[in-house]
């Protein structure tokens, strides 16, 4: 089967969500394809499972990144405030733990309930359980999956990258990405505290720890 769009999304997180009902509102015909059984997996387990949905003193000097300049026009045409109206509008209860990081008083379910409602009112498709098996281009990109075949001029990947396999992350976003040429940069850890050689990281492995105390 057949179907065509004005633009496809290929992920149902946080980042693919918010992109499809931006799109929606502005008359866009968008659907949002998603591997997992359902929306916003990583945002569930986000801050203890109760999302840290934004910070209040997210400002330029908190990015890096080869062009530091970009993150000063992203940040300025959405600001904290923004994302904050919304979790206001949908009557979701939050609050400062420390240093301006937000959370919600009750469940991160009540956020993705928000990017589901939102996407939902600007007429976005949401189609979970699907593997994609191909994308191509001609004068449109067509995304291909078991049962259906998606078209649309603009396409979104908003797969999201390795940090946690058990809840599906994959390299897809980034096969994707060289398969149509852009530059992939080496992916390196970003969220931890220390890395190691190969022969220490083997030594301190909780493997190695473990049948030590048994010993």
């Amino acid at each position: 089967m057949k179907r065509d769009f004005d633009a496809i999304v290929l992920g149902a997180g946080a980042a693919g969500l918010m992109c499809a009902f931006t799109a929606g509102r502005r008359g866009r015909r968008v659907v949002v394809l998603e591997r997992a059984d359902r929306t916003g997996k990583k945002i569930l387990i986000s801050g203890g499972g109760r999302c840290n949905f934004t910070n209040l003193h997210c400002k330029p000097g908190n990015f890096f990144s080869a062009n530091p300049h970009f993150c000063k026009s992203a940040l300025a045409r959405y600001t904290p405030q923004d994302f904050i109206a919304l979790i206001q509008k949908h009557r979701i209860r939050y609050h400062e733990k420390k240093l301006g990081q937000l959370f919600c008083d009750g469940s991160a379910h009540e956020v993705v309930t928000m990017l589901e409602d939102e996407c939902r009112s600007s007429g976005v498709e949401i189609v979970t359980s699907v593997k994609v098996r191909e994308v191509t281009r001609d004068n449109h990109f067509v995304v291909r999956t078991d049962a259906s075949e998606f078209r649309a001029p603009a396409l979104v990947v908003a797969t999201g990258g390795l940090s946690i396999p058990k809840i599906g992350a994959t390299s897809f976003g980034y096969e994707l990405a060289r398969q149509f040429g852009l530059r992939v940069l080496e992916c390196r850890p970003a969220l931890v505290p220390l890395t190691f050689n190969a022969s220490d990281r083997t030594a301190y492995s909780a493997r190695r720890c473990y049948s030590r105390i048994a010993d």
